[in-house]
């Protein structure tokens, strides 16, 4: 059975549409597993929906042409990640995205999800070419509207696993080579919330790791909603891209 469609490599692999082309293949195994055990498509998080979107296949593509032109200019950085640490300094570093639109539904999660499977594409087939072990969790992505109801509950009911599991997710988001906070500042927030964000934003601000940050509120509101502290550590080598439109959602 022909599995690219179901493969996030089929863009790139030679092999897509041939008879070689089945769940065996090893690349295919390794992104996606097998046999109910996950791969590494699914270990970065992202929201099964979007787990095959790709910049070229984005369905926000046609609708957000200027958007995309520049992510398509912003991917191209991607191999960067491969680059001898300190080697470039802040002039080769892979830069931040703050994805911004005033409506819901105009595309910016699916673009961020795109975002982080364009890394994990760049990380795995870079890695196997240097003769490298891909990365397990090259990537990861946070719904931090999710994040913040999970930690709600965990606190209202003092549920100590619900704890850990939010700290397990707090060390993945700051390690990640790369991460998305889906959905940032779209409601208020506790101090001790606040305080788990910045230290997320900080983490990997201070060591230079790339984020996409989605939000219906413009980066400068990241003041009020949080604090000072935190919106000018997330403008920190950061680019602001607006999504213009209103919503598409129900139409994919």
């Amino acid at each position: 059975m022909n599995h690219a469609s179901k493969c996030i490599l089929s863009s790139k692999c030679t092999l897509a549409n041939s008879e070689s082309c089945n769940a065996h293949c090893g690349h295919f195994i390794a992104l996606h597993g097998l046999n109910g055990i996950s791969g590494r498509v699914a270990g970065v998080n992202t929201p099964k929906d979007y787990r095959l979107v790709t910049a070229s296949n984005s369905p926000a593509r046609a609708e957000q042409a200027e958007v995309y032109r520049a992510v398509d200019a912003y991917i191209k950085t991607f191999e960067r990640q491969f680059d001898v640490e300190g080697a470039g300094g802040a002039s080769t570093r892979v830069k931040s995205l703050y994805l911004f639109s005033g409506n819901p539904g105009t595309g910016k999660t699916t673009t961020a999800s795109a975002l982080l499977n364009e890394w994990l594409i760049a990380h795995y087939v870079g890695s196997i070419k240097r003769g490298l072990q891909p990365l397990q969790q090259p990537a990861y992505f946070v719904d931090v509207n999710a994040f913040q109801t999970d930690y709600n509950l965990a606190t209202m009911t003092n549920d100590d696993a619900g704890m850990v599991a939010i700290k397990a997710t707090i060390k993945r988001a700051q390690q990640a080579p790369f991460a998305v906070l889906d959905d940032i500042g779209v409601r208020s927030a506790s101090e001790a919330f606040r305080a788990y964000i910045h230290a997320i934003i900080n983490y990997r601000t201070t060591n230079g790791l790339p984020t996409i940050y989605t939000s219906n509120l413009p980066i400068e509101d990241m003041a009020q909603v949080f604090d000072e502290r935190l919106y000018d550590r997330m403008r920190d080598m950061c680019l602001e891209i607006s999504f213009v439109g209103e919503s598409k959602r129900g139409r994919r």
